[in-house]
């Protein structure tokens, strides 16, 4: 028994040996992050399929039947993909097996089947990595049941007994370590990720922090130049360069003769089409200058690209994910910058309502809040960074416009995403929106500053916070909205102050906006405040059916806040 041991512990390695390999692929880094194609799936099938089978020839016959470590394939792809792919690994390795023949065929072909399932069962319950622990715990319950499958199906019953007394025990400790060991290879690929995530995340923000007060300028050469050198240092690249779609604004660690070799190519522009990094490769002479570059866009035109190079090796992911996100956040800041220098802006009201959505507490706190989110979850605070980033944008770009009723509930919903990060379980939000008016159109920021109200000074200021209800409701003639919490509600001397616009501090400059917004564009509209002192508030209006999504901007005198 020691010796098989021994020698099934030895061929093991090899199939060790295949689980390091894999941990480097791409798509496995996919799968554990459950960010996966179903090309990824087929793949993960295929190899964890071909790892039970090989477990199979590099076993060891004993008396008409093979020690082995099949299951290793089958039940790694259940913890990893579910019972689906558990299954259909466990058939195929265990179908295999079964052609082979001999007493033990059949047993052996159902219990590798079933082992994949319980992988895949466990996985169910465990949305994360599995633990190894756990993963040693399943192996030693898949091979013991392979074991009692061979005592109840293989015949003549002699030679089963005799055989499992032999390679039971072997087989269940070698097995189980195999798939515990494999575990913490994953699991030392997880933390790979996380730590390549959080450092991604950490030079964005830094560089974020730098460049903001440049880029606010506009994209020109001085600015560029400054850009290009914050970026060159943070990322330690071997050349940065930003361009326009006509030349090389700036450049640093770039000769003139790269310069002139790396323009806009009709490749490149090709891929911005679809919004995608370009990645490309060239030899001059006996030295590799590899680079990528990321599209820069201003209100979805191209405006040009930012361009990290490596020389003499490959960019790699992280240089990838770090251009993806600074493209994104540069052409953030441009959008500012060119709204901030539109005519429109000029007209009071019309700024105002721009400033207001810029509201610098609200972003100091949700970039504190992905900070924090850095250290303990990278893709939460990557998720946070770009939910933040398309507020500001969306914000931004619809001051003073007509949009969809579906797109300004998207607006509040990122809203919404970011607080909860925030504030946790105090805020619970309850909708009821009919699908047949998402296509209807409203101003910007009509809905959004009631619900910003309510977070912010309905359940919030409450210990155990609350529950905010956003109901849009298809009548015969108009579309009724209405935003309940049950937060600190008011009084009702501060509810005529508010419709009179009579309250004298922020807490009222919220509703009374939009009850003004309202009234200019609806003439005689129903707008109705419920609101009783510590039982919350309820804010309901009507507004008419407009299919017109070429709906004039209003200028009517009004402004909007975010603030009550």
């Amino acid at each position: 028994m020691l010796n098989l041991l021994i020698i099934l512990a030895e061929r093991f390695s090899m199939i060790g040996l295949l689980a390091f390999i894999l941990s480097k692929a791409n798509f496995f880094k996919k799968v554990i992050s459950n960010n996966v194609s179903y090309k990824d799936l087929s793949i993960l099938i295929t190899i964890f399929s071909l790892i039970g089978i090989i477990g199979t020839y590099v076993g060891i016959p004993i008396n008409g039947a093979i020690a082995n470590s099949r299951v290793v394939g089958p039940m790694i792809a259940g913890l990893l993909g579910g019972p689906f792919i558990g299954l259909i690994v466990g058939f195929i390795a265990g179908f295999h097996r079964f052609l082979i023949g001999g007493f033990t065929a059949l047993a052996c072909g159902i219990s590798t089947t079933a082992e994949g399932l319980i992988g895949g069962i466990i996985k169910k319950y465990y949305k994360n990595t599995v633990d190894w622990k756990i993963a040693f715990l399943a192996g030693i319950i898949g091979e013991t049941l392979q074991m009692v499958l061979i005592l109840a199906i293989s015949r003549p019953f002699a030679s089963a007994l005799s055989l499992v007394k032999v390679i039971g025990i072997p087989m269940i400790l070698v097995n189980s370590t195999g798939i515990a060991v494999f575990m913490l290879i994953i699991k030392s690929v997880f933390d790979e990720i996380d730590t390549i995530q959080s450092r991604q995340a950490k030079i964005i923000l830094d560089i974020t922090s730098k460049t903001i007060p440049y880029i606010r300028n506009g994209l020109n050469s001085d600015t560029a130049k400054i850009v290009s050198e914050i970026i060159y240092e943070a990322i330690d690249a071997d050349a940065v360069a930003i361009t326009d779609m006509k030349t090389i604004l700036a450049s640093v660690g770039l000769d003139e003769a790269d310069e002139n070799c790396h323009l806009f190519k009709k490749s490149e522009v090709n891929a911005f089409r679809f919004k995608k990094v370009y990645v490309e490769n060239s030899k001059k002479g006996l030295c590799l200058l590899s680079s990528v570059t990321a599209p820069l866009y201003c209100y979805d035109e191209l405006v040009g690209a930012l361009k990290i190079f490596r020389k003499n090796k490959f960019v790699n992911s992280t240089d990838i994910e770090v251009a993806k996100g600074l493209s994104n956040l540069i052409s953030n800041q441009l959008e500012i910058a060119d709204a901030e220098n539109q005519k429109r802006i000029a007209d009071e009201m019309k700024f105002n309502a721009l400033q207001s959505q810029i509201n610098p507490h609200f972003l100091f706190n949700a970039l504190n809040t992905v900070i924090s989110f850095i250290q303990y979850n990278p893709d939460g605070a990557s998720r946070l960074l770009i939910t933040l980033s398309e507020y500001l944008r969306n914000n931004l770009r619809h001051a003073g416009k007509w949009i969809t009723v579906g797109k300004e509930i998207e607006n509040i919903d990122d809203y919404l995403f970011i607080e909860k990060a925030r504030f946790g379980e105090k805020i619970n939000v309850v909708k009821d929106i009919d699908g047949d008016i998402l296509n209807m159109y409203i101003p910007a920021l009509l809905i959004q500053p009631i619900v910003e109200n309510a977070v912010k000074h309905g359940i919030l200021p409450k210990d155990n916070g609350g529950t905010v209800i956003i109901r849009a409701k298809n009548n015969k003639d108009f579309i009724r909205f209405s935003v309940e919490d049950d937060g600190e509600g008011m009084d009702n001397q501060m509810r005529l102050k508010i419709l009179n616009g009579e309250s004298g501090n922020n807490a009222g400059i919220g509703l009374h906006n939009v009850y003004e917004r309202v009234k200019s564009i609806y003439k005689g509209a129903f707008f109705k405040i419920d609101s009783k002192k510590g039982y919350g508030t309820k804010v309901s209006f009507d507004f008419p059916k407009f299919y017109d999504g070429k709906k004039e901007e209003f200028s009517g005198g009004f402004k909007v806040s975010n603030s009550r």
